[in-house]
């Protein structure tokens, strides 16, 4: 994540956007008591009912918004197929079905940052409108200060104290917290966030979240590139192997220098495998020790710069693949890497092993942007998960539904569905 915020910092930098100024002596004096105060926010919500809470979210994105709403439609035609297709589930399953809303994820700045308030406004609203039951649907946000630091610090304090623990709040830099706010925050840490998430889906519940995980730069650092890497290292010869492929890593002069002066931690340095995913992402965010490169990164442009190109190749060189692995990997990276969204395929196989596979069907639900040639928030056709012969890994097949005004039947893995079911409604 350090490598990440980074390039943050560098983007941020060269597009002259300044931030509030946040130091450390304000943070540890503030900060606690608003997270404590965000706390106290959060046990209030759970004591109210679950529709005076989503009444009240849903002015809290309003005013988010600054104004700049589009109308929420409950009787559009997809979410009246979506919740008969609820009921169909919990008909043939005998299990009330897990709703699950993915979000498309503008661009956090500028004239479309409204754009994120109204998108969860909108699956919030669609997740009630599906159940059509009292229900508390949980945003899977982050709060950590990378993520709040366009807001003051009593508003990110309070912030992180009620989204991330009212719902499935994840601090990405929890490990450099102060002790108090660790200690309040603790649940929202990002290591039992997958846990959390499952743990919701497995009791039938409702989450939203953006299915890139972030804005396009920050997906293609974290999920593309990682997620391409660890495919990659699956197919290689090597994969038992860690330290040898350290050993063949170090004789690139980039990765050299990215072991030398990148901001590695002890827990990067004791994986191999984690070094190997560290020095793709950095390359991905264009920091100096991969080299020369023109400015903007790969991540920004979604381009395979030629830095990142380089970095890339000897990553799979390291792991000694054949010519053929080779060519199969760079051609999944192509179609991938230019996406705002990327495939997410580790998600779909930890929701297939761990939520499917305990015998929940499930139905996701796409909220998606648009901009041109007018802006607004489009509710799509959900896609349904029925069974499947799932083993926690995700590994098998599974059947299920694509909804529309002719539902037709899907089958095939984890994989194939996030391939496919990001095709089909995202960019």
């Amino acid at each position: 994540m350090h490598i990440v915020t980074q390039s943050g910092e560098q983007a941020m930098e060269r597009d002259g956007t300044v931030l509030p100024r946040k130091t450390a002596r304000a943070r540890a004096w503030l900060e606690p008591p608003c997270n404590l105060a965000g706390s106290l926010m959060r046990a209030a919500f759970d004591l109210l009912p679950a529709d005076l809470v989503l009444s009240i979210h849903d002015s809290i994105h309003r005013r988010l918004a600054a104004g700049r709403c589009y109308p929420f439609d409950e009787a559009a035609p997809a979410l009246v197929r979506a919740a008969a297709e609820a009921r169909a589930l919990e008909a043939e399953t005998g299990r009330v079905p897990a709703l699950l809303a993915l979000l498309s994820h503008p661009p956090v700045l500028g004239e479309m940052g409204h754009l994120n308030f109204e998108l969860m406004r909108h699956a919030l609203l669609a997740l009630r409108a599906v159940r059509r039951l009292p229900c508390r649907p949980r945003q899977v946000t982050a709060v950590d200060p990378f993520a709040l630091d366009t807001i003051g610090l009593a508003s990110e304090g309070i912030y992180a104290g009620v989204m991330g623990l009212y719902h499935l709040g994840f601090d990405r830099l929890a490990f450099t917290r102060g002790r108090l706010s660790s200690l309040i925050l603790a649940e929202a840490a990002w290591p039992s966030l997958a846990w959390r998430l499952c743990r919701l889906l497995r009791g039938g519940g409702e989450a939203a979240m953006a299915l890139a995980g972030g804005t396009p730069t920050t997906a293609r650092m974290l999920y593309t590139v990682r997620e391409w890497m660890a495919g990659q290292r699956r197919t290689s010869p090597l994969r038992g192997r860690p330290a040898e492929v350290l050993r063949r890593l170090r004789e690139d002069e980039g990765f050299r220098r990215f072991e030398a002066e990148g901001p590695l931690g002890p827990g990067l340095r004791r994986s191999a495998w984690r070094m190997l995913e560290g020095w793709a992402v950095s390359a991905a965010a264009g920091h100096p020790w991969a080299g020369p490169a023109p400015e903007p990164s790969a991540a920004e442009t979604g381009r395979l710069e030629p830095r990142a190109r380089e970095a890339f190749a000897a990553g799979s060189s390291a792991l000694a693949l054949t010519r053929e692995q080779e060519a199969a990997g760079w051609a999944a990276l192509e179609e991938e890497w230019p996406r705002q969204t990327p495939w997410r395929r580790r998600l779909f196989r930890m929701l297939a092993g761990r939520v499917l596979a305990r015998g929940r069907p499930v139905l996701f639900v796409p909220v998606v942007h648009r901009w041109e040639p007018r802006p607004g928030i489009v509710v799509g056709e959900a896609w349904s998960w029925r069974a499947g012969a799932c083993g926690r890994a995700g590994a098998g097949r599974i059947s299920g539904r694509v909804l529309g005004p002719a539902p037709c039947p899907w089958q095939g893995t984890a994989d194939e569905f996030a391939a496919e079911f990001g095709q089909a409604n995202y960019a």
